[in-house]
């Protein structure tokens, strides 16, 4: 299938260690590019927003910002069922999609709803471990390489405790793990939209906050 969609394609990028290739076609010849890492993020970032870059197959780049050295991306993940491990207990639970800021060492995660868009509203995210302004509480959790989907993954299977559990949740405004023990034990098959507590964001917004950092 690969092949296939590289044989159709007018143009496309080879992602390497440390450069990228571009290759594209033109009357009958093929032609090749190498392109550092640094003068492709600064070549994205002249664009507003990009919602059609895949870095996973689950994880879809939004935006790339620079500054002093620094790079901010915001991406996100599509709504997806986990195994939530908490100190005596565990909860398979469908979580809403992700919004996920990425600098250096740092995530900020927030919900959506629906169809990502840049007017979309983002919402606070129904786990502990994530203080009010969206910022994720590592604790002791050995973090991997810098990068927002090894980084998300790494929290979504880490030890939860109850620290930042309120103003999550609509039935549960205290405590939203009680909140998710409910929808573990419903017969939900994606998380109940409605409970989700509004943040005053958007994906817009959040974009132009970012390119600050």
């Amino acid at each position: 299938m690969i092949y296939q969609l590289i044989e159709q394609s007018q143009a496309f990028l080879i992602m390497q260690q440390d450069s990228v290739l571009f290759v594209a076609r033109e009357n009958g010849e093929t032609l090749i590019k190498q392109i550092d890492l640094p003068s492709l993020i600064g070549a994205i970032s002249q664009s507003d927003f990009q919602s059609d870059w895949y870095v996973h197959p689950q994880v879809r780049l939004h935006h790339i910002s620079r500054k002093e050295g620094r790079t901010t991306t915001i991406s996100s993940v599509m709504p997806n069922t986990y195994l939530l491990d908490f100190e005596s207990f565990t909860l398979k639970v469908p979580l809403p999609g992700a919004v996920i800021v990425h600098c250096q060492s740092q995530l900020w995660v927030y919900a959506y709803k629906g169809e990502l868009n840049l007017s979309s509203t983002l919402y606070h995210y129904p786990l502990p471990n994530i203080d009010d302004r969206g910022k994720v509480c590592w604790g002791s959790v050995a973090l991997p390489s810098h990068s927002p989907s090894l980084m998300w993954n790494a929290f979504v299977i880490s030890k939860f405790d109850q620290d930042y559990d309120n103003h999550k949740s609509q039935a549960h405004p205290y405590n939203v793990v009680s909140q998710l023990k409910d929808v573990a034990q419903s017969s939900n098959k994606i998380y109940p939209e409605g409970d989700l507590v509004t943040t005053n964001l958007t994906l817009a917004s959040l974009a132009q906050i970012t390119a600050k950092y």
